[in-house]
């Protein structure tokens, strides 16, 4: 089992967003005992600002964390990240214009890039 010892689980998820964006710390901290999947929502609402106010610096390494706790995600943890976080792209491509849009996917990990592709072509049903 030493493969799960690695695995980060959905207890573990709002402190490592907290220490990498303690900025967020209060929009956490406004729920008594946050879920995984609203500490992915303050996350992505997070990430969607920073685009939108074209901080891109800031909207890289919200993808790279996004990237870390999807790859060391156990599957509650993926599942609220492919739910949530990734599913948002599509809103977020609704705000930006065609140049904003390019430069928010050059961020994107290829990885989260796949699944929102696939998301949106089994949409199209």
């Amino acid at each position: 089992m030493p493969s799960h010892s690695t695995m980060l689980s959905q207890n573990e998820v709002q402190a490592l967003i907290i220490g990498k964006l303690p900025q967020i710390k209060s929009d956490l901290s406004d729920k008594a005992k946050p879920t995984t999947y609203q500490s992915i929502q303050v996350l992505t609402d997070y990430t969607k600002r920073m685009a939108l106010e074209h901080n891109f610096k800031m909207l890289q390494n919200c993808m790279a964390l996004v990237q870390t706790i999807y790859e060391k995600g156990n599957l509650l943890v993926k599942n609220a990240i492919e739910n949530v976080f990734i599913f948002s792209f599509s809103t977020m491509l609704a705000r930006c214009n065609t140049v904003e849009w390019k430069i928010v996917q050059s961020y994107m990990p290829p990885d989260l890039y796949t699944i929102y592709v696939q998301q949106v072509l089994n949409s199209k049903c």
